[in-house]
């Protein structure tokens, strides 16, 4: 009897020992998961609060706008599209009363990029991205299939980025 009560002690304990080797293991790795998963949400948010812009809509036709981007954060944003990789899309809003019409637009011409606040300027064929403390003048038509803007209609731009930050502006078609 004493040897049998030994040996089964001895089990229980051996089974004791790997469930709570087990669950310790499962317990860390999970900490361990989480704190990956808190670093990467922690670090896209950091991104999100070093992008800081602006949008001003400066001129509107009844098929086109033309709006400056301004950068007033401290990462660089990124205008034409490489590769098939469109950086930044544009959504346009119009309309009166109860009729608006919604498009994005990824397709847009960057006439200019200077200095914030000056006339010292770029070319936007090479310098296609803009710093901080500069801004970029954009020129978009209306999609092909889309009804023109009517006169006296608000418009809304959004500019959004590749970081998910956005600026956004209004103006009216006169």
């Amino acid at each position: 009897m004493g040897f049998s009560v030994t040996l089964s002690s001895a089990i229980v304990l051996i089974g004791f020992l790997a469930l709570y080797a087990s669950f310790t293991t499962a317990l860390f790795q999970g900490v361990n998961e989480l704190s990956c998963i808190a670093n990467e949400y922690v670090k896209h948010e950091r991104e999100k609060i070093d992008v800081r812009l602006q949008l001003t809509i400066d001129a509107l036709t009844a098929s086109s706008c033309t709006v400056t981007v301004k950068n007033t954060g401290s990462k660089t944003i990124f205008l034409k599209s490489q590769d098939g990789f469109k950086w930044n899309t544009l959504m346009v809003a119009y309309g009166t009363g109860s009729q608006w019409q919604s498009y994005p637009i990824e397709e847009y011409e960057v006439l200019a990029v200077r200095v914030s606040e000056t006339n010292s300027t770029f070319n936007p064929n090479t310098h296609n991205y803009i710093n901080s403390g500069e801004e970029a003048s954009i020129m978009f038509n209306i999609p092909d299939d889309a009804p023109e803007i009517p006169s006296g209609a608000v418009v809304s731009v959004t500019f959004a980025s590749h970081y998910g930050v956005i600026a956004s502006g209004e103006g009216v078609l006169e």
